[in-house]
């Protein structure tokens, strides 16, 4: 499958999508919104990949939003047949909620600038790590707007609310050492590592069962707004799907066994 805007492969089980605007910067369009969307659909059915690293060509990961859609977007405000913001901009309302729903896990490996929704893509991803030249950023206040992909819910959950209010009050823009301390990033290496950080990530969770890895994922998304009843009954729920599953005996096994389990890759 083409894209324009990103480039997608599968290797040994993980699929890495790179978005692919490195002359802008991987600046942010409407069509990146809506080929991002596009693209993670298809991972997750796509029957051969199990682990999804999103990383960025060049040297940013994304440089926050296209200025052109600032300029476009106060022209349209100007027409008398204007089209609703929601419609133009259907991937921004999408996007989360695809995320949390996923039935794999997701890596975002910063390799550069994150800034604006270059920053806000990566918070429903269940791992962010970061090279060392990359600054992150929650600068849509400096632009007059209000971040977006429901950022406002995730990043408070994430690091804190005193730290999410420093972020998205100041603009400004943070190291990745700084946002390894607010516990935003996981992992800081060398630029030139950075992919085979995330690879390395990625070869752990290809050793875990993939119902397994469903489930844990998916009970930790929705347990950000669940109590602690409904996360007991989700939990009950999932082990019972995992006991059913057909790799369960076989990951058993192979963990008593001291091998790697059959189906793992």
């Amino acid at each position: 499958m083409a894209y324009e805007t990103m480039l997608y492969e599968v290797h040994d089980g993980v699929a890495t999508i790179t978005l692919n605007r490195s002359a802008k910067l991987n600046a942010y369009t409407p069509q990146m919104g809506e080929e991002l969307v596009e693209v993670m659909r298809h991972v997750d059915r796509d029957p051969k990949a199990r682990v999804i690293v999103l990383t960025g060509a060049g040297r940013a990961f994304c440089a926050g939003a296209d200025i052109s859609i600032f300029a476009a977007d106060l022209e349209a405000r100007k027409s008398p047949d204007k089209v609703s913001r929601r419609d133009r901009y259907e991937a921004i309302f999408s996007y989360p909620r695809l995320m949390m729903d996923l039935s794999k896990p997701t890596i975002a490996a910063i390799n550069g600038f994150a800034l604006g929704v270059g920053c806000t893509m990566t918070l429903p991803c269940d791992i962010r790590i970061a090279a060392e030249q990359a600054e992150i950023g929650i600068i849509f206040a400096r632009v007059g707007l209000i971040a977006e992909l429901g950022s406002t819910y995730l990043l408070p959950r994430l690091i804190g609310a005193a730290r999410a209010a420093e972020m998205m009050l100041t603009g400004k823009r943070f190291t990745a050492r700084e946002c390894l301390g607010m516990g935003l990033i996981s992992h800081v290496t060398p630029g030139d590592k950075l992919i085979a950080k995330a690879r390395e990530l990625a070869d752990e969770m290809l050793e875990c069962s993939p119902t397994s890895l469903t489930n844990t994922r998916q009970a930790l998304h929705h347990g950000l707004d669940a109590t602690l009843e409904t996360a007991i009954q989700f939990e009950l729920a999932a082990l019972e799907q995992c006991r059913s599953s057909p790799e369960h005996a076989e990951y058993v096994s192979a963990f008593m066994e001291k091998r790697k389990p059959k189906s793992s890759r």
